[in-house]
């Protein structure tokens, strides 16, 4: 082991006294629990988007250190397609656990969207094996697509009203005042051949 060499100073006479120094150390491997080996995405039209959450929790005594990565199972190669996973890298406290969302946003139409999503876990314990889990989804062509601002709509009308169903797009309208024209702009995506 290499000593750090003491920087330049000047010792003052009587000024020494003894200090108790204490430390800690906690050794151990990095062990994981997750439930979730496997998520089947819905059909989901173009252009638009299902997430899927899960949970993994910490429960080693040192910080669990992680990075996925997204690879076709044909393959092998890192291959993300329609997947996106947040956050994608990061650590988690010693007997907590961490919150992951999974999104599936399909932008084409593929006849294979299996994906596996591998983490990798800084000092693993050797005897718990490596997360991987399997991912699949089914893309739909609409016959248009309506690109829209987000609305919260749904949200904020849930409790008065039966919920509107997911399939129906909304746009909002805000007026100023009576007989006044309002205008809304929006793009409109041909998705077929």
């Amino acid at each position: 082991m290499d000593t750090v060499p003491e920087p330049e100073h000047e010792k003052i006479e009587g000024s020494e006294r003894p200090l108790n120094l204490k430390t800690t150390l906690v050794c151990d491997y990095a062990r994981y629990e997750c439930v979730i080996t496997r998520m089947e995405f819905k059909p989901t039209l173009m252009y638009a988007q299902r997430t899927h959450k899960f949970a993994i929790k910490n429960t080693s005594l040192i910080n669990l250190n992680f990075n996925f990565k997204i690879t076709n199972p044909d393959t092998g190669l890192l291959d993300a397609g329609a997947y996106s996973i947040f956050p994608k890298k990061g650590s988690i406290a010693p007997g907590c656990d961490d919150n992951f969302l999974v999104k599936f946003a399909p932008t084409e139409i593929e006849a294979n969207f299996a994906r596996l999503i591998g983490a990798n876990f800084l000092d693993l314990d050797p005897e718990n094996p490596p997360l991987e889990i399997a991912c699949d989804g089914v893309a739909e062509r609409p016959v248009i697509h309506f690109e829209l601002p987000p609305s919260t709509y749904r949200e904020r009308k849930e409790k008065d009203m039966t919920p509107v169903d997911s399939k129906f797009k909304i746009i909002e309208f805000e007026s100023l005042g009576t007989s006044i024209k309002n205008t809304r702009r929006f793009m409109a995506v041909n998705p077929t051949g």
